[in-house]
């Protein structure tokens, strides 16, 4: 768990608070063994105890050896979200915590044998005729980025969105967490890796991912504002029929040009209120590079020719020994992966089917929405 998850939905559990602290406790311990800490604790209703590295300790501002608990004590780390941990724990992970990484896996088992009906059978091909020209293993780079989202608007959503890419197809591929694979070993050259090969790719897959992983809240947002919309109409409704009468008995009807004057106030003072209205659910959006993985892999590249009309082309696809399949092809207009390919007739390049038949529409709406902030 980590500090931007504890900002995201509610949960609606009955025991809540209970789980809240578990996660707290969880988290703790999770980060302060891995700044180098020895942490016993077991139950959050309950006393742990931590001896941490003197940096850790420092930052936190105890001593190298400190009780834990859920409540303020003299000399103790409050895990709680009443006391001042959260911010504490930004600051130690941002001290302490590596936010970029290479690393390598040794030799996989490879797919061996005629790979022509395992082609077929995964992908699609619309236009053209495909066949394999060649294959053989090829080392590569596989790029996994997690980056902290958030929208804001009258209510605000948080939450971390990963994505991973193969640096050389630049197409998004579904690997385990890179962190829990067995035989990861670290690269004797970091420097080797170049994060912003991908960076772009990754921050418009992401962008494309905001509405779909904040679809509760947005629906949320959307919900609140007609709502919103609703009284103030029903409001300015009622101001509106009561400009035209008159409470008074005795009075003289009203002046057909005083009545339009106050009809045309209450539109005014309505207009300006669903305005402001507007800008208060506004949303703005914000994605921010926290962490990078660099994993270099043997696959098993496969060259394709492709014949479409009179063009012909050679493209590459990876049998990946991790997911044990073939990746997706990336689609040259979206960027989005698909095993259902077309091909444009100039330069063939591979098409998902839905940029096939909408060619040329504009699905960069959401890109424009989203603001990306620089990783430190």
């Amino acid at each position: 768990m980590s500090h931007n998850q504890l900002h995201s939905e509610p949960n609606h559990d009955t025991n809540s608070g209970e789980s809240v602290s578990a996660e707290l406790c969880g988290f703790a311990t999770s980060l302060l063994e891995q700044c180098g800490g020895v942490v016993d604790w077991e139950r959050p209703d309950e006393a742990g105890m931590a001896v941490l590295p003197e940096s850790v300790a420092r930052l936190l501002g105890v001593g190298e050896i400190a009780p834990l608990t859920t409540h303020q004590e003299p000399g103790a780390i409050c895990i709680s979200l009443a006391s001042e941990f959260l911010d504490l724990a930004q600051v130690v992970l941002e001290s302490q915590v590596a936010r970029v990484g290479a690393f390598s896996i040794p030799d996989h088992y490879l797919k061996k044998g005629d790979l022509q009906e395992a082609v077929d059978r995964a992908f699609t091909w619309h236009n053209a005729r495909v066949r394999i020209r060649a294959m053989g293993p090829k080392e590569i780079e596989y790029h996994s980025w997690c980056f902290f989202a958030s929208l804001k608007s009258e209510d605000v959503w948080e939450s971390r969105l990963n994505v991973t890419i193969n640096a050389e197809s630049l197409v998004r591929v579904d690997l385990p967490d890179v962190l829990s694979l067995p035989d990861l070993k670290s690269s004797s050259d970091p420097a080797a890796v170049n994060p912003q090969r991908t960076f772009e790719d990754a921050v418009k897959l992401l962008q494309a991912n905001v509405p779909v992983a904040a679809a509760n809240f947005i629906s949320r947002m959307e919900g609140r504002l007609e709502r919103d919309r609703k009284r103030l109409r029903d409001y300015y409704g009622a101001l509106s029929r009561e400009a035209g009468s008159s409470k008074r008995r005795t009075a003289t009807p009203p002046n057909p040009e005083e009545i339009a004057a106050r009809g045309r106030a209450v539109d005014l003072e309505l207009d300006r209120k669903l305005f402001e209205l507007r800008d208060r659910y506004q949303m703005e959006a914000s994605l921010q590079p926290i962490a990078f993985i660099g994993l270099r892999l043997n696959v098993l590249a496969v060259e394709l020719i492709v014949q479409r009309k009179r063009a012909e082309r050679m493209i590459h696809i990876y049998w990946n020994p991790l997911t044990k399949r073939l990746e997706p092809l990336r689609c040259s207009h979206c960027g989005q992966g698909t095993y259902s390919v077309a091909f444009t007739d100039e330069d063939v390049a591979p098409l998902c089917v839905n940029c096939h038949h909408s060619r040329g529409s504009d699905n960069r709406t959401v890109s424009k929405a989203v603001a990306v902030i620089p990783g430190r």
